[in-house]
């Protein structure tokens, strides 16, 4: 991977739509070798995938939370109970972590009565601490 490769990247990140045309004036290049280079990384996995950006406000998400989770011991270590977590429709993502805390979760939520109904589901888990999101 070489410096152009890193610019290709960082325009992709910041437009991941962004013509290879676009691309390929900016650094140089046509827009087939901006193609080649991209599906290259793409093969190489240097490049996962493409991710789309939504306006979850326009939706009807009017909290979004980072939430930490204790689990209780006997679902410590349980990759079962963990991807029932993680397939609860409210959780955007969920990491294991260390430290205290087993898991941090980020759920997005109609209100703060769903949030409160979120946390009642998952105390059967553990024990969770909130931080809802102010600004992003």
């Amino acid at each position: 991977m070489d410096t152009l490769d890193k610019k290709i990247l960082e325009m992709l990140k910041i437009n991941a739509r962004e013509s290879f045309a676009t691309i390929g004036k900016e650094v140089g290049l046509s827009a087939p070798a901006i193609g080649k280079r991209v599906r290259q990384m793409e093969e190489e996995s240097i490049i996962e995938g493409y991710s789309l950006k939504v306006n979850h406000e326009k939706l009807g998400i009017e909290t979004k939370a980072y939430i930490t989770l204790v689990m209780h011991r006997e679902s410590t270590g349980t990759s079962n109970s963990i991807e029932q977590i993680r397939a609860m429709e409210e959780v955007q993502s969920c990491d294991r972590i260390t430290g205290d805390d087993c898991l941090c979760i980020l759920g997005y939520f109609r209100n703060n009565r769903h949030l409160i109904a979120f946390l009642e589901k998952i105390s059967a888990y553990g024990a969770s601490k909130t931080s809802i999101i102010l600004e992003v």
